[in-house]
Parts: structure tokens; C-alpha cells; sequence
């Protein structure tokens, strides 16, 4: 049994060692609210998934019409974030096999690049009705599913543009046009062009040469050919080849021609003129917006000039060498029309050779 002078001893220290636990946890306390309070850790911001898109083309990226749409998917996936893949030279019977292997990767957005596919675009929007899709021509005069967007080169006000130019410029009041099938959309460009050439020569006359092919610069050359030996000195080369044709037949300087599409007088300076040219950058924007914000409308796209869709595009060089005064005023006065939403170049989608004599 302990002494009492042991036991006051004990009770003392227990006090104290007591006091002393209680001091520190408040003087800890008291230090831990004088230190100011730890940032939050931050909540990771969700990230983004890319949109997924896809093209398919019938043709070599190098042919103009796939050249606008592949350049302005290229650029989107630079600015806007997309991750793009495409498939070229596909053969409309193999469209739909193609098709369905990206929709398997999970493609947010599939363009189908050619009038032929459009049968295997309404097949698929009608199977994948949460598919954004968008079908690059096809008949307008048929109901399409709701997820499809039905675009086209609507092209036929700068089409008319150049038509003047070539009326008003053709020493022999003969003018060409070498394209491919007489299909809406470029019955449209074709009938446009002789319809601004008629505007301001009735005089003109108008061969056209239908190549019954998207793709084939050597009947294209020799089409053109043919029309230049018959005395043709303008010529709206709708498809390759034409270019070729005038340099093989010694007349740069006397025949010149105009693009489609591209621009393409870097192709052949000195004998492309213009360009009808169709921009889909703007066009672009505005589907991958709704395909991220889940906003996708379809519907018949028909964006013109005053959009920013259809241009003619000077060669400048060669626009300061050759083309008088008065017809860049007319054209300039027109084209500002056009801009201006008070006149349009008239649309015929069926090729009737009748209607120009």
C-alpha cells in the first residue's frame, strides 16, 4: 500500500500530465483554425468526346467534288475537334458493306458522297434512325428518313455568272460545257451556265457533252477537243480533262475554260479563267455543331451565293490580262443581286437541248 506522501505525489502528476494533454490539444487546436483553410481539390472537368465522322467517295479524292468536302472535313478536324476517316474509289455496290463497317466502329456522322449511294443512305437512316447521316445528292422530290441531310452543290448561281462571262467575252458566239451524267444536280450547273450566257448574247450557241462517268479525263479531253475544233472558245470543264485538251490543241490564249467546284486555275494558269466554286467549310460547322449538341436536323440543304456556298473565283492574273472592263462590271452587278437575295440563276434540273436554240 503506498504512502501518502506517494500517493498526493501521483495524484499531482496525473493532474498535470491531464493539464498538459489538454493544453496541447488546444493549443492545436487553436493552431488549426489560425491555418487558412486548404484549397478545395478541383473536379476534374469532363472531357470531351471527339465526334466520330465518316466519308465515303466514289471517286479519287483528287476529283473535285470529293477534293471540297475532304478538305473541308480535314480542316474540322484541325479547328473543330473531329476525329475523320474516309473511304475513296468505292463502287456504289460496295457502298453499303463500307457503310456498315464504320457505323460498327461507331461513327457519330457518315457521309455518303455520291447520287448513287443514296438509295443505301435511306436503307440505313431508316435502320439507324439515331445515325446522323448526310447524302451528298440525291432526288428531291421523295420523302427522306428524318436523320438524313440532303446536301448538293447548288452551285448554278456562280455557274450563270461565268456563262456571262463567256457570252460576253466568246469571239464565235459558240461556248462548251463537257460534264458528266444529266442528273439533277448538274443539269442545274449546266442549264445555268447557258442561261447566263443567253442572258447577255442570244446569239450563243451551246455544245454539251454528257461523259455518262464521273471520272474519266481521257474521253473528257477529247470531248473538249472536239469541241474546240468546231470552234468553241469557252468551255466549262465539269469534270477532268478539259484543261489538257486546250494546251494539246495550241490554242492557250484563244480557248479558255472554267473550273468546277475547286478552285483549279493553279492547275493550268493560263487557261483557267474562273472557277464555280463550292465552299463547305461553313456548311461543315454547322453539322458537326448539331451532331455534338445533339441538335441534328435534316432536311434538303440548298445554301447558294448569298450563304457563302456558291462563288466564282477570278484567276486574278489571268483576269487582269484578258477580261474587259464592261464585263466585270455586269458580272459585279449581278453577283451583288445575287448576294442581295433579288435575283437567282433559274433552275432546270432536266438537260432539253431544245430549250437554248
Amino acid at each position: 500500500m503506498a504512502s501518502e506522501p506517494r500517493r498526493k505525489a501521483l495524484k499531482y502528476g496525473i493532474v498535470a500530465i491531464v493539464a498538459a494533454v489538454v493544453a496541447g490539444v488546444g493549443g492545436y487546436a487553436a493552431w488549426q483554425a489560425a491555418r487558412p483553410a486548404p484549397a478545395p481539390t478541383p473536379t476534374p472537368a469532363p472531357v470531351e468526346k471527339p465526334i466520330k465522322v465518316a466519308a465515303i467517295y466514289v471517286t479519287p479524292l483528287e476529283e473535285p467534288w470529293n477534293t471540297v468536302l475532304h478538305e473541308s472535313l480535314t480542316w474540322a478536324q484541325e479547328n473543330l475537334g473531329i476525329e475523320y476517316v474516309y473511304s475513296e474509289k468505292v463502287d456504289t455496290a460496295d457502298a453499303e458493306r463500307v457503310a456498315r463497317e464504320f457505323i460498327d466502329a461507331g461513327v457519330d456522322v457518315l457521309f455518303t458522297h455520291s447520287w448513287g449511294y443514296h438509295p443505301v443512305a435511306i436503307k440505313l437512316g431508316e435502320e439507324f434512325p439515331d445515325l446522323a447521316l448526310a447524302q451528298g445528292s440525291g432526288p428531291t422530290d421523295i420523302e427522306w428518313p428524318p436523320n438524313i441531310v440532303l446536301y448538293d452543290y447548288w452551285i448554278q448561281d456562280a455557274a450563270y455568272l461565268a456563262g456571262m462571262a463567256a457570252g460576253m467575252m466568246t469571239k464565235g458566239d459558240q461556248i462548251g460545257v463537257v460534264t458528266a451524267y444529266a442528273v439533277p444536280d448538274v443539269n442545274r450547273l449546266v442549264n445555268g451556265y447557258i442561261a447566263g450566257a443567253k442572258s447577255v448574247n442570244p446569239n450563243v450557241k451551246a455544245s454539251v457533252v454528257y461523259l455518262e462517268s464521273w471520272f474519266d479525263p481521257v474521253r473528257a479531253k477529247e470531248a473538249a477537243r472536239a469541241m474546240i475544233d468546231g470552234g468553241v472558245d469557252f468551255i466549262y470543264a465539269e469534270r477532268f480533262g478539259v484543261f489538257e485538251a486546250i494546251r494539246e490543241a495550241d490554242k492557250v490564249g484563244q480557248v479558255y475554260a472554267f473550273g468546277n467546284i475547286v478552285d483549279q486555275s493553279p492547275l493550268d494558269p493560263e487557261v483557267v479563267l474562273a472557277s464555280i466554286v463550292w465552299d463547305l467549310h461553313s456548311f461543315v460547322e454547322l453539322l458537326v455543331e448539331m451532331a455534338k449538341t445533339n441538335t441534328w436536323q435534316g432536311g434538303i440543304y440548298d445554301w447558294g451565293m448569298k450563304e457563302g456556298w456558291a462563288k466564282l473565283v477570278w484567276n486574278e492574273d489571268l483576269k487582269a490580262k484578258v477580261v474587259p472592263k464592261d464585263v466585270l462590271e455586269a458580272i459585279e452587278a449581278k453577283q451583288e443581286e445575287m448576294l442581295k437575295g433579288e435575283f437567282a440563276a433559274p433552275i432546270y434540273e432536266d438537260w432539253v437541248p431544245e430549250r437554248w436554240e
